[in-house]
């Protein structure tokens, strides 16, 4: 995954225009921009299509098409070098490659932590499907990560409320 301009985290890809390049040629010049590196894609990549969230009246009408790819670890190291020195879109639609963390601290953090972040449109579903379907983790641990994340999201909106508040009174007194 990455780190997007808009500080939400999200999957590599972009827009593709249908009449000029096939889904994966597109998905594949993307790829080449935002990771700095060529990755072969085709349609046995593809998991699923669906209709954008609508985030705003233009994005009601996109459809998303997520593929995924299987990778070693190498390969994986690979790609991460390659989009922090040669990537085209490094430091500018893309802040930096993020790991996602397969496992569960006591504490709850690690994948519990991560799942409680922003993520772009339906990213953070399509990750969750991916863990299940290729079995990265367990449904039971991946139930008590989702869970740990949802008691993080109470606290941290509890947290974004005192900030809040906080500025209201320093706005005052300036």
């Amino acid at each position: 995954m990455q780190m997007r301009f808009d500080g939400l985290l999200g999957f590599p890809g972009g827009l593709v225009n249908p009449s000029k390049e096939t889904l994966e040629a597109g998905l594949s010049r993307e790829l080449s921009e935002e990771l700095g590196v060529a990755i072969p894609i085709s349609a046995e990549n593809h998991m699923e299509s669906c209709h954008a969230p609508a985030s705003s009246p233009s994005s009601s009408h996109l459809i998303t098409h997520f593929y995924v790819k299987k990778m070693e670890e190498e390969q994986i190291m690979e790609v991460e070098r390659a989009a922090a020195s040669t990537a085209a879109d490094h430091g500018l639609e893309v802040l930096g490659m993020v790991r996602v963390p397969l496992y569960t601290m006591k504490g709850g953090g690690g994948l519990a932590s991560f799942l409680s972040h922003s993520f772009i449109g339906n990213a953070r579903s399509q990750l969750v499907d991916s863990l299940l379907r290729f079995n990265l983790v367990s449904p039971k641990e991946l139930h008590k990560a989702l869970t740990h994340s949802l008691k993080i999201h109470t606290h941290t909106a509890e947290d974004l409320q005192a900030a809040l508040v906080l500025t209201e009174v320093k706005r005052k007194q300036f």
